[in-house]
């Protein structure tokens, strides 16, 4: 960080600090001399330390107004001012703890004034830290806290054989909870290191995200000094894991070397068994694994950057582009499932799948819930969603694919890159892969592009060219393939499609054009299929009709 551009934000830090570390003196010194006037004398600082903090807080806001592009900074400044703030609420809270106690010997003080001084080594670094280039004073800073926890269970271990022969338990339980109050403080102390860690590489960053990135990038065998490592957020996928991009060099020369994800450990390492099918089944289509890495119910994956442009910004780009896109995507799919098809009939399950996320539907959109009543509209009454459904079942028990084709799983805009340099495409986030029904993909990624929040006329008119692309892409292949249920297939997918994907939509009157396609689709379906003519999709409803 350039100091230079926040002086008055900086200067309140140090103030901050200044007076934050002489009210763990006053404390620390208390326990040493055991005079306890000392603890209500350290309680004098937090009129310092709150106005420091506001004048933090002052300041940084009018610095985002002068210089917006640096928020990232000026948030790190801030997180670390919340944190500290914290800390000395919790000093507060240890000295009135200390004050109560009738005897401050049972409290065997080396290891608690170890700890005190550990926790002063650590607020001595932060200014150190924050003017440094590199990142090794805030990883010495953030280590601390173990530390501080290895001491405070030392002490509480200590306790617990006391407890069993003494007759001053209640004095004893009394300075448990003051270790465990320092314990607090250590935790506190590892935030305000992931602040400083947060804001040095330009995105919040935990500890042990930290650690999860340097023992990927150590077995992707990249020999990098600490202050050369640059990481860029490129925000969360809809299963809730992190996306950031992994640089080398200055920011103009900035070269991406791989993508860094992480998440929950069973969706990365079912996307990481995803990726080595791919290459198994269709090789380059996906993206090479360099490395991977579990810690507890957590895991890290770190993969090559794949370079292309998804079909969202295509989308907004020239037709032109956007059409050649769309060919070679459809090339590319011909070419899978030719190499991929298994002659064995599959079932596509649209319905459980609907059934199983309404829930989520709901929780967004509570409005849609109209499970005793139904919906009505005017004077005419339509049975609820849930009854929709259970009909729909009945009618989808009877169909199935004729073949099974390895698909993407969650073929949205967003996980398909085009390269238009190299005309190819490549997949990304492949952890539903598996060999099912091809319009299982078909109708998530049509409705994926419905469900862009792009009302311009000319954008809404090209999202329904291409859903109808997609839709009549499938139709040619089902009739080479002699699929003969491919539209009601494919009517189920999208009202699954439509209507579960409202929950990732805010926009109330596009998630309720959303519902009503969803829905129409299924009495459209349930009403034909007393017919036994060959039935055909609605194209109508591809367009803004509601």
């Amino acid at each position: 960080m350039a100091m230079r551009d926040f002086s008055k934000v900086y200067s309140s830090l140090r103030f901050l600090l200044i007076d934050l570390q002489k009210q763990l003196q006053t404390v620390y010194d208390g326990l040493i001399g055991q005079d306890t006037s000392l603890f209500a004398k350290s309680q004098e600082r937090m009129d310092y330390i709150e106005n420091a903090h506001l004048s933090l807080l002052n300041h940084s806001f009018h610095s985002s107004l002068r210089q917006g592009r640096e928020q990232l900074p000026l948030q790190g400044f801030e997180h670390i001012s919340y944190s500290l703030l914290n800390l000395s609420l919790q000093l507060n809270s240890l000295s009135q703890e200390l004050q109560k106690l009738k005897s401050l010997k049972l409290l065997q003080k080396k290891r608690i004034t170890q700890a005190l001084q550990t926790l002063n080594r650590g607020l001595s670094l932060i200014v150190p830290a924050l003017e440094s280039e590199d990142l090794a004073l805030t990883l010495n800073l953030c280590q601390l806290q173990g530390q501080i926890d290895k001491l405070g269970r030392e002490q509480l271990q200590r306790y617990s054989q006391e407890l069993k022969n003494c007759e001053q338990q209640a004095a004893l339980l009394q300075c448990s909870f003051i270790v465990r109050d320092i314990q607090s403080m250590g935790n506190t102390l590892l935030k305000v290191g992931e602040g400083l860690l947060s804001a040095k590489l330009g995105q919040f960053m935990q500890i042990d995200r930290y650690q999860s990135l340097e023992a990927t990038l150590c077995d992707f065998n990249q020999q990098l000094p600490s202050q050369d490592l640059r990481i860029h957020s490129m925000g969360e996928t809809k299963s809730g894991c992190t996306l950031s991009s992994v640089q080398t060099g200055q920011e103009a020369e900035a070269q991406v070397l791989a993508i860094f994800k992480q998440g929950r450990k069973d969706k990365l390492h079912d996307e990481k068994l995803g990726i080595e099918r791919w290459h198994q089944a269709f090789p380059g289509i996906a993206p090479e694994v360099y490395s991977y890495q579990k810690q507890g119910d957590k895991a890290a994956l770190l993969f090559e950057y794949l370079s292309g442009e998804t079909f969202e910004s295509l989308l907004l780009d020239e037709r032109e582009r956007l059409q050649t896109a769309i060919n070679r995507l459809f090339s590319t799919l011909s070419e899978i499932w030719h190499t991929t098809v298994q002659a064995r009939r599959i079932a596509a399950n649209f319905m459980p799948q609907l059934q199983k996320r309404l829930s989520a539907v709901y929780a967004v959109h509570p409005e849609f819930n109209l499970k005793d009543k139904g919906l009505r509209i005017g004077t005419a009454q339509q049975v609820s969603l849930e009854k929709l459904i259970q009909q729909a079942t009945m009618l989808e028990s009877e169909l199935q694919a004729p073949f099974a084709v390895y698909i993407h799983g969650d073929f949205n805009v967003d996980n398909i890159l085009y390269n238009a340099e190299q005309d190819s495409v490549n997949f990304v986030d492949l952890h539903r892969s598996e060999y099912q029904d091809y319009t299982q993909d078909l109708s998530v990624l049509m409705v994926s592009f419905y469900r862009l929040a792009y009302f311009e006329p000319k954008t809404r008119q090209r999202i329904r060219l291409v859903m109808e692309a997609i839709y009549d892409f499938g139709a040619d292949y089902a009739e080479s393939q002699r699929d003969h249920d491919y539209a009601k297939r494919m009517t189920l997918g999208l009202a699954r499609s439509y209507i579960s994907s409202t929950r990732f939509v805010l926009d109330k009157e596009h998630a309720k054009s959303m519902l009503f396609k969803g829905r129409y689709l299924l009495e459209h379906l349930i009403h034909q299929s007393k017919d036994n003519s060959t039935y055909r999709l609605p194209k109508e409803l591809l367009r803004e009709t509601f």
